[in-house]
């Protein structure tokens, strides 16, 4: 009976349920070299791992001795994940062996004479600026009721996973490299949206789930997640504005007091800071000028010329309804680079000639002639400079994405096949996830039925949406 009783007990037990000092044998390093490994590891490594040995536990019945096995779709994140989570466990007092190129690591484990393998896979969270680490914790002692059944397990194995917001360090390490012979960046359509976009912008906004697309129409103000899911929205009245020739709005995802979305439709008399509750944009304060774009550290309001909705010259970081206009250019739109550099911002005016602007707002290079109303800033190869993405520049043929790079020889690095519709809007942001810039245009199309409604284009050089 004592004997049955003692087996139970080793089947019922997984880690968790006590700590133990029992040294086993194949014990890895010490702890404390382990330990002095994770203190240099980016943030993110340190946090996911911890989490991960939360969920393991404390070794269970003196067993201590466990073989890990690291797994990332990137190898420069394999090591220092590794690294990460041998310390993490060695903490919880496990004596841990890591298992490289083994090409069974459950063989390898119980020739080693481990009692656990635990498998990692590794690698960030598509769309999302995340780190996940789900590990498999696999017995490896042999059973003591299963003698005859060579490689059964004593107990069942389970599934731990953790999950950490990624640091720029990590988004480093985990992000892939470019296929051999792939183009620049991949185009592809990413949502439809009914009715005309006048506006996009694209911004971290907590309330809804992280990074979102802001969305202004004719009809509407939307909020889109960062795969194009419909997340909030506010009917407009349109009662409320004075008539323009042509339907126009600015919209900004930043920090604008109660809420982290504004917008301005031409004809308002002021714009609105909105909140999103539940579902629904609800309003949490007002600004005098159009929202033109905001970044990191930064924002720009202008002002619509009187009964139109093209912009006047005013680029201002304050909502300043004084403000004056810098020359007498009429623009059609403005943009920032989601995180700054040498080119932080740019103004496109009515005559396709696209301004290069600095943090001070000074020439941040020559402009850029024959650029199409609908652009964006973007630095889609994360090397601190944004490139131009815009549409074509003439409205008479198919349109077409192009992609810029304002300071090359050869400016241009991408133009896409024709795309249905004419992109008149952009705005750019990490919509992925890998930590890099993504940009995102709104081409007008005529839906079935003769409606009007705008097809929404990624523009990517993440090389998981490489095709």
């Amino acid at each position: 009976m004592r004997l049955l009783a003692f087996a139970v007990a080793v089947l019922a037990t997984a880690p968790g349920t006590r700590a133990a000092d029992r040294p086993s044998p194949g014990s890895g390093r010490a702890d404390g070299a382990a330990s002095t490994r994770a203190a240099a590891q980016p943030p993110a490594l340190t946090a996911a791992a911890e989490g991960l040995a939360d969920g393991i536990g404390p070794p269970a019945e003196g067993r201590r001795a466990l073989a890990l096995a690291v797994e990332a779709r990137v190898p420069a994140l394999a090591a220092p994940v590794e690294a990460a989570v041998e310390a993490a466990l060695a903490r919880r007092g496990y004596a841990v062996t890591p298992l490289r190129g083994a090409a069974d690591a459950e063989l390898a484990a119980r020739s080693g004479g481990q009692d656990w393998l635990l498998r990692v896979q590794a690698g960030l969270v598509p769309g999302r600026r995340e780190l996940a680490l789900v590990g498999e914790l696999v017995p490896a002692w042999a059973s003591f009721f299963l003698q005859r059944r060579p490689g059964a397990r004593a107990i069942p194995p389970r599934v731990v996973q953790a999950r950490a917001p990624a640091d720029p360090e990590t988004l480093l390490l985990g992000r892939e490299g470019r296929p051999p012979g792939a183009p620049f960046a991949a185009v592809r359509r990413l949502a439809r949206v009914e009715g005309r976009v006048l506006a996009l912008a694209i911004g971290e906004v907590p309330e809804a789930g992280g990074v979102v697309i802001a969305v202004a129409t004719p009809d509407a103000d939307l909020v889109l997640s960062a795969t194009g899911a419909p997340v909030a929205a506010r009917a407009l009245d349109a009662a409320a504005a004075r008539p323009v020739r042509d339907p126009a709005a600015a919209i900004a995802v930043g920090a604008f007091g109660g809420g982290r979305i504004a917008v301005q439709h031409a004809g308002a008399p002021q714009g609105d800071v909105l909140a999103v509750r539940g579902g629904r944009l609800e309003p949490a304060g007002t600004i005098s000028t159009p929202p033109l774009c905001a970044a990191e550290g930064a924002r720009l309001f202008g002002a619509f010329a009187p009964g139109t909705g093209v912009l006047l010259d005013v680029l201002s970081p304050f909502s300043d309804p004084e403000a004056r206009p810098r020359s007498s250019r009429l623009l059609y739109g403005v943009a920032a680079a989601p995180r700054g550099g040498p080119l932080a911002f740019a103004a496109l005016g009515q005559d396709l000639r696209l301004e290069l602007l600095g943090q001070d707002l000074g020439p941040a290079g020559a402009p850029l002639d024959g650029v199409g109303a609908g652009f964006a800033l973007a630095d889609l190869d994360g090397d601190g400079t944004a490139e131009v993405i815009a549409s074509a520049p003439s409205v008479a043929g198919p349109d077409r994405v192009r992609i810029l790079a304002p300071r090359a020889e050869a400016p241009l690095l991408l133009e896409s096949p024709p795309v249905d519709g004419v992109i008149l809007a952009g705005a750019a942001g990490d919509l992925t996830g890998d930590g890099v810039d993504d940009a995102v245009l709104a081409a007008v199309v005529t839906a079935p039925g003769g409606k009007v409604a705008t097809d929404l284009w990624i523009v990517t050089t993440d090389p998981r949406e490489a095709p």
